[in-house]
């Protein structure tokens, strides 16, 4: 009989994590271990009050289908992720976020399991070669100009991404590019106008920014009809690009689109989100929501198939839970073990929450 897991965690953030929308300090993730035949996979999701979707309500989601999930047979890779989906939307409320959240975890843990079982790392289950594999970024979330450029020099990278989203916009990409020839990519998390936008892009030309990703809320899509692009500084959906329904919408307005895992729902509606977005010629970045190595290492087994990477959530947390993959300046290393090659460490026990669960 199969066995399943739940470890709850909150993990603090080397510095305050300041976006467009909030500041945090702290990041609560759920960590799933499903072992059968002996053989463990492991899946994360997160918290994210953007999508009103807490850590408590996450895991009364899994305990409720727990019994279902150790008893039925995950054998078909092809089946696995819409027998879950079933399960746990009789437990949902209608277009809840939450669905897509902890089908992430569960469906990230069996692609994990699956492919320990067989003995191979977890990229060949969908690609027979591991490379090319795009450098990810390292994010620089929003303060004073001159704090932003110090986070910056104290961790050097080819290649950051920019929080925005404040008036202190361009003083602040203009302080750090000044400091470094590094390529810099944006994100205003949906926190500029139109006329923002529009006063601001040909400046971030003049930077040499190299994309932006979801400058307007994702209810203003339409806003961007006709909005003059240059190719060499796109447009990037992230929270307009939830689920895998939205990426027929985003081809539209955008071009290019951030895939998340845990907004979307796992490595399986990712990988045809993947197929959907080459079809209609959109750039593909891989991104994250702070997860740790755990659901990080998954996610960066899909990168032969993409784009651009933003897989740092690992880095922008202050300890270490899980072995997994390994960083060397912008470069993701993959461990040498079948599957995702996560194991979790003992640190994880100290930051284990089930008081604040039960």
């Amino acid at each position: 009989m199969a066995k399943l897991e739940l470890f709850p965690v909150v993990v603090p953030f080397e510095y305050d994590f300041r976006i467009s929308r909030h500041s945090k300090r702290e990041q609560p993730l759920l960590i799933v271990a499903y072992t059968n035949d002996g053989v463990t996979g492991y899946g994360e999701t997160a918290e994210n009050a953007y999508y009103q979707v807490q850590l408590r309500d996450l895991v009364a989601l899994l305990q409720g289908v727990q019994e279902f999930i150790e008893q039925t047979s995950f054998t078909d890779p092809d089946m696995w992720w819409t027998q879950l989906k079933h399960a746990l939307h009789e437990k949902c409320k209608p277009h809840s976020h939450l669905l897509h959240f902890a089908l992430c975890a569960m469906d990230m843990a069996l692609w994990d399991w699956y492919a320990r079982k067989h003995q191979k790392p977890l990229y060949r289950c969908w690609c027979d070669k591991s490379e090319p594999r795009p450098d990810t970024d390292y994010t620089i979330g929003i303060d004073k100009p001159e704090v932003m450029l110090q986070k910056m020099q104290a961790h050097p990278w080819p290649v950051y991404k920019i929080k925005v989203g404040t008036k202190e916009d361009i003083q602040i990409l203009t302080t750090i590019r000044k400091h470094t020839d590094a390529r810099i990519r944006i994100d205003a998390n949906a926190g500029w106008s139109l006329d923002q936008l529009r006063t601001y892009y040909p400046l971030c030309k003049q930077l040499q920014i190299e994309c932006i990703e979801q400058p307007l809320p994702a209810a203003e899509n339409a806003l961007l009809d006709g909005f003059p692009v240059d190719p060499a500084l796109p447009l990037m959906a992230d929270e307009s690009c939830v689920t895998e329904e939205d990426v027929i919408t985003c081809a539209s307005y955008f071009q290019g689109i951030n895939i998340k895992l845990t907004k979307c729902g796992g490595i399986t509606p990712a990988l045809r989100m993947i197929r959907q977005a080459r079809a209609l010629q959109l750039q593909i970045m891989i991104g994250s929501m702070n997860e740790s190595i755990v659901g990080t290492s998954a996610a960066a087994h899909l990168l032969p198939l993409v784009d651009e990477a933003d897989l740092d959530g690992p880095l922008l947390l202050k300890a270490p839970i899980a072995n997994g993959i390994s960083y060397e300046n912008g470069k993701i290393q993959y461990a040498d073990a079948p599957g995702s090659g996560v194991e979790l460490l003992p640190a994880i026990y100290e930051y284990l929450i089930p008081d604040k669960i039960s």
